[in-house]
């Protein structure tokens, strides 16, 4: 998986372009939820592909759109690291 592209797409991308390329992923984002995440994505760094993700920002994504979601996004960035 290539992040920095994902992440751009995520900033770059309309509401609706988003939805899909979460659906491609399994998880499924409401307009508000895409919204909310947006207002992160400036705070991830590449660094943290060494150092994991930290779990201040795990919480805002947490606060953003739930637990469920939230450990699956983890899980497809566990498994794409591993």
């Amino acid at each position: 998986m290539d992040y920095v592209q994902l992440i751009n797409e995520v900033k770059m991308s309309s509401n609706s372009e988003v939805q899909s390329i979460a659906t491609s992923y399994g998880i499924q984002l409401s307009t508000t939820e895409i919204n909310e995440l947006r207002l992160l994505v400036d705070e991830i760094s590449l660094h943290w592909i060494f150092t994991g993700v930290p779990e201040a920002f795990i919480s805002k994504v947490r606060m953003a759109i739930g637990d469920q979601k939230t450990e699956q996004l983890l899980q497809l960035y566990v498994d794409a690291t591993s």
